[in-house]
């Protein structure tokens, strides 16, 4: 199914749609398309319209909160599946071996659950660094934690899909 990016009349991307509602949104007049997918056409009985790769909405949308929730899934996008401490992608892991959620401020010695306290770690390196703090034993991140919006997670989310 080919996929439409939807963005805000701000250009913050907002989420990723079905390129067939992508359509409908520019035919009722509540979005614009900014950008055609090559060769797909969407036909009826007498016409035929180019499928949107991507659409602008015309009129703004409150979005009630940008800042992502926090999750494994939202987390591995944000770091693009990479380990903050060896740089080893999900691909190059082993057959034992996952990405997990590291605290850098274990939640032992009083560190939160937050996107500023954690960062992607292999299996391999969250164990080795146990609950301690990364200095402790030598791990130090090679990325500064972030908080993304739910625009910039979709925006890497299509990123990753191209």
């Amino acid at each position: 199914m080919m996929q439409c990016l939807v963005y805000n009349t701000t250009g913050e991307p907002l989420e990723l749609v079905p390129s067939l509602m992508g359509l409908a949104l520019h035919l009722r007049g509540k979005a614009v398309i900014l950008e055609v997918l090559p060769g797909r056409v969407a036909r009826s009985v007498r016409l035929s319209f180019p499928l949107p790769k991507s659409v602008v909405l015309c009129r703004h949308r409150r979005v009630r909160s940008r800042v992502a929730s926090l999750s494994n899934e939202h987390l591995f996008l944000r770091d693009e599946h990479r380990c903050a401490y060896c740089g080893r992608h999900r691909r190059e892991l082993g057959p034992r071996e996952r990405l997990t959620r590291d605290h850098l401020v274990p939640r032992a010695r009083g560190g939160a659950d937050t996107w500023l306290n954690v960062v992607t770690a292999c299996s391999t390196c969250n164990h080795r660094k146990d609950d301690r703090l990364a200095e402790e034993v030598g791990h130090v991140p090679r990325v500064t934690p972030w908080v993304p919006t739910r625009g910039e997670l979709v925006a890497r989310r299509l990123m990753q899909k191209r």
